[in-house]
């Protein structure tokens, strides 16, 4: 009961931890990189997009060096089950999404090509070191994609904190920000691994469940807080976005830190399958739902908005909650798994 006890408590600062350090070296990284004279959008773009899934990184990366593979893939596979599952289905639920026309036509096919790329590597039941270097070569890929395709677009200005500090402390608490999310890594790692094994529970299982669950936290309050302030492209950029960087980043690194990793068959038979299907059912809801009332946001003649309806779509929250159901019968499987 004490060790138990232990491992929950090593979880739980683990969290805290890495959650305080993520945020808080995405404001001095930007704020570093301001003083070096780096422009807003591009901080936007690298530091802020990148930097919220700086903890599904770090985690499999120092799972998968400590030989725990399988919270290394769960937790990726996982935490885009539950960007698309849970944070994209209560928010739906709760207010009814509205999606652009450059979602509905790049950002989402985008997401699509790249879930069949990274499972196709996949097939074989191993995620080789050779299958990182390529998921990497398509991650600076994809930046290279961000940044060509940056103009016109919103500045993400007001997503971005500037701290008043001078240069010489911000490197200085980076510095110490990152060895903070190192430990932090380590110790959830930790404790989970250590929980799994005491109770004979898969490594995937935990990485899908718990690990995922607590590394998408900062997008779900990103998401949240968006779509209460009516901020529906920032909510499918947050979204899309990660599972992005969760597939080309996250996957990668494991890969290529261990040599190679081997896969439990359900991460592709069911959890893979999971991820996709639960991405093409959003993407068929977005699809069925184009020109619906009240989601041209143009302001302009009536003709300019009625060419707008037809490639914007608004998401009922009844489709919101049918997405909110699968990713509950999900959660279900997976508990028939551990009990069984």
């Amino acid at each position: 009961m004490i060790e138990t006890l232990t491992f929950i408590a090593a979880i739980a600062a683990g969290f805290v931890a890495l959650s305080w350090s993520a945020d808080r070296l995405i404001e001095v990284a930007s704020t570093l990189a301001s003083h070096l004279g780096m422009s807003i959008l591009t901080i936007g773009m690298t530091i802020v997009a990148f930097g919220t899934s700086a903890p599904e990184l770090l985690v499999s990366s120092v799972a998968a060096v400590d030989g725990a593979g399988g919270i290394a893939i769960g937790n990726a596979l996982g935490s885009n089950i539950i960007n698309i599952g849970l944070v994209l289905g209560i928010c739906g639920v709760l207010i009814p999404l509205s999606v652009s026309r450059r979602v509905i036509t790049r950002e989402l096919p985008l997401l699509g090509l790249v879930i069949v790329f990274a499972l196709a590597l996949m097939l074989d039941g191993i995620l080789s070191q050779m299958d990182g270097y390529l998921l990497a070569v398509a991650l600076v890929g994809y930046c290279y994609y961000l940044a060509k395709h940056s103009g016109g677009d919103d500045s993400p200005e007001d997503d971005v904190t500037i701290l008043k500090i001078p240069t010489s402390r911000a490197v200085v608490e980076a510095l110490l920000l990152l060895a903070v999310l190192l430990g932090s890594s380590k110790l959830l790692v930790w404790g989970a691994s250590e929980l799994a094994r005491s109770y004979g529970i898969s490594e995937t299982i935990i990485g899908l469940t718990v690990i995922a669950f607590g590394t998408s936290l900062p997008e779900l309050a990103a998401v949240m807080a968006s779509a209460r302030k009516g901020l529906f492209d920032m909510v499918m950029a947050t979204v899309i976005g990660s599972n992005i960087f969760n597939l080309l980043g996250v996957l990668a690194f494991p890969g290529i830190l261990s040599g190679g990793l081997e896969l439990d068959p359900m991460v592709i038979q069911r959890d893979g399958l999971v991820m996709a299907g639960l991405t093409a059912l959003f993407a068929f809801f977005v699809v069925t739902s184009m020109g619906s009332n009240n989601c041209c946001t143009t302001t302009g003649n009536s003709a300019t908005c009625e060419k707008e309806l037809t490639f914007c779509s608004n998401i009922s929250r009844l489709k919101s909650a049918i997405i909110l159901a699968c990713f509950a019968g999900y959660m279900g499987v997976l508990a028939v798994d551990v009990l069984g």
